[in-house]
């Protein structure tokens, strides 16, 4: 069927997303809970810009079966976890308040990283920041959030990032 196939393509989304989540994981200093935290934004919104046709199928859950397939449930929650386990650690480290609600930061951060790469994928940025390429435009929104979410020192705050990589992989 169209659902079966479409949801094959979506595993393999998902695997290249899980890829480039644990790359970007790998190139920033992983005693920062925060940094790593961010990190998965930043490899996720990579990946999507890089893969836009793949970003778009395995958002579409009106395409795919995702509750059917143990490889995206498993994969998505194993991210969802990594997120959950990075802000308990910053929490611990006195980064975050004591009464911070996990599961709605990591909304506030799915929905945030979601949305920014949508606007990429769909075209919007010309309309919204016409003045720099969306690839650093949506690294900067993420590096706002994660700078307000947690207590990141103003010299970090104001480093320049290096946009994304652009241009269709897969």
């Amino acid at each position: 069927s169209k659902t079966a196939l479409l949801t094959a393509v979506a595993e393999q989304a998902m695997n290249r997303l899980t890829e480039a989540v644990a790359n970007a994981l790998s190139e920033v200093d992983s005693a920062d809970p925060i940094v790593a935290f961010e990190a998965i934004g930043q490899g996720y919104l990579e990946w999507a810009i890089a893969n836009p046709t793949h970003f778009q199928i395995i958002s579409s859950r009106t395409l795919i079966d995702f509750d059917a397939s143990d490889s995206l449930r498993g994969q998505n929650e194993a991210i969802r976890r990594k997120m959950i386990d990075l802000l308990t650690q910053a929490q611990h480290q006195g980064r975050l308040a004591a009464n911070t609600d996990f599961d709605h930061l990591v909304l506030a951060a799915r929905a945030l990283v979601y949305g920014l790469a949508r606007m990429g994928v769909d075209g919007h940025f010309p309309e919204w920041h016409p003045s720099e390429p969306p690839s650093l435009a949506v690294r900067k929104a993420l590096h706002l959030f994660i700078s307000r979410m947690a207590n990141v020192s103003e010299a970090r705050s104001q480093e320049p990032l290096p946009p994304l990589s652009s241009g269709p992989t897969g």
